[in-house]
């Protein structure tokens, strides 16, 4: 039932904003650039609008390739590697429907509609939250109310902070990398940021767009997406503490392309006595989910950084720090 909702909410966000006509996009342009407009097959690719549950369209994580929906007919970025999706687009006349919010691509100054954060349901019982109800088409919570109780509330490579939704989408390539911790992340055709791998989970299901399993990687009753240290054996299960007992590699890191963890020193944590030595346990992202970092650092968590950076640690090893798509 949940994947039958993600599959849904899927092809309800790549429908757009509405009837009304898309903003700073060329009239020919006005298509839905994966489908065949000979007639033939749709190609097969889901675009998920910036949701968490969506289906990434631009190949392996951190491979650097190009997706295929979009196309060049504006100026593109990292962040914003293909042209976004023309009936997406949104501004201030052409606003997003309920559960969707408008944001900036990364695209030249083009914005389209997200589809903001929200658990699956069946009945508004299901949601828990006056902040919001389910929107019983696509099978999902979707959030009424302005502001973020946490960054499940928020699309994706935002996190919330102070009550608001903060842009922490780091721009990367297969080239460039990511932090400890984060993947370099096709969310849709048009967006390729930095995704921070250690995601709140209920099940396996919730970190199916990672690739990666759900378990409580540092003891503390939470659970969290986290690779396997065998990924590829059957009834592989995600890595937790119990399976690192090196003290030298005391904890579940994360491999750059976010597909296999192995035991080393950067990776989640409940207590300090959990990571190496020299090392101190840090909510870094801000949701309470902390990991083993390397000295104090230059930053306390991402809301000192300013936007499309994040308070991490770098990959090449290192005190926390904040990083952008250039400092990586």
């Amino acid at each position: 039932m949940r994947f039958f909702a993600y599959v849904s909410l899927a092809v309800v966000a790549a429908s757009g904003c509405g009837e009304t006509a898309a903003p700073g996009a060329p009239p020919d342009i006005l298509r839905d650039a994966s489908v065949d407009q000979d007639g033939g097959e749709p190609d097969g690719s889901v675009d998920d609008g910036g949701l968490d549950g969506g289906v990434p369209d631009g190949g392996a994580a951190g491979s650097g390739g190009m997706p295929d929906g979009g196309g060049s007919w504006c100026e593109t970025s990292v962040l914003c590697p293909s042209c976004p999706d023309a009936e997406a687009l949104c501004d201030d006349q052409n606003p997003c429907p309920l559960g969707e919010v408008c944001l900036a691509t990364g695209c030249e100054n083009l914005s389209r509609c997200f589809v903001a954060g929200g658990g699956a349901c069946e009945t508004e019982d299901d949601c828990g939250n006056p902040a919001y109800e389910c929107n019983q088409v696509v099978g999902r919570c979707l959030r009424k109310e302005p502001g973020c109780d946490d960054s499940t509330d928020c699309v994706a490579g935002f996190a919330c902070e102070g009550g608001d939704c903060v842009d922490r989408r780091v721009p990367c390539s297969g080239e460039l990398g990511c932090p400890h911790g984060y993947t370099c992340f096709f969310a849709s055709p048009d967006q390729r940021f930095c995704r921070r791998v250690s995601q709140p989970c209920g099940d396996d299901l919730d970190c199916l767009v990672l690739g990666v399993l759900c378990g409580d990687s540092d003891g503390d009753e939470q659970k969290e997406c986290m690779p396997s240290l065998t990924p590829n054996e059957p009834g592989a299960v995600s890595c937790d503490v119990t399976q690192c007992a090196e003290a030298a590699a005391p904890v579940c890191e994360i491999s750059q392309d976010g597909l296999v963890a192995e035991c080393g020193r950067f990776g989640a944590c409940s207590a300090p006595v959990q990571c190496a030595s020299g090392f101190q346990c840090r909510d870094l992202w801000g949701d309470g989910r902390s990991e083993c970092v390397a000295g104090p650092g230059s930053c306390v968590d991402s809301s000192e950084c300013a936007l499309r950076e994040v308070c991490a640690s770098p990959r090449v090893g290192g005190a926390p720090t904040c990083i952008g798509g250039s400092s990586i």
